[in-house]
């Protein structure tokens, strides 16, 4: 016997599935929007190739995680949260010009 309030597995699902197609399209913009960072982040790292700037730029890692704080706590998310993926979306941001930087050092080219 079903207590009240409660639905079907098909019955919950069908109630869930608009959101859950909602989740599913915010996701892939979340996962169009990294490529496309990723894409700027590697346009500044041939430029710091071309020009002999140094990958790490402390600062700015620090301006970004600030700005980071600050963007989530105006729009209600804890700070700490978004600034755990930030760290782990930087760390890869940095191996990936890392790599670039070296390919065109290597190679004798900007790119």
């Amino acid at each position: 016997m079903k207590q009240q309030g409660q639905l079907s597995k098909t019955g919950a699902s069908n109630i869930l599935q608009p959101q859950r197609e909602r989740l599913d399209s915010i996701s892939l913009q979340v996962v169009d929007l990294l490529s496309e960072r990723m894409k700027v982040c590697l346009d500044i790292a041939e430029l710091k190739a071309v020009h002999g700037i140094a990958m790490m730029q402390p600062g700015r890692i620090s301006y970004v995680l600030d700005m980071i704080r600050t963007r989530s706590e105006a729009v209600g998310l804890r700070p700490e949260y978004t600034e755990s993926i930030f760290k782990l979306i930087i760390e890869e941001t940095c191996i990936q010009e890392d790599v670039l930087i070296n390919q065109c050092l290597a190679s004798g080219r900007p790119s």
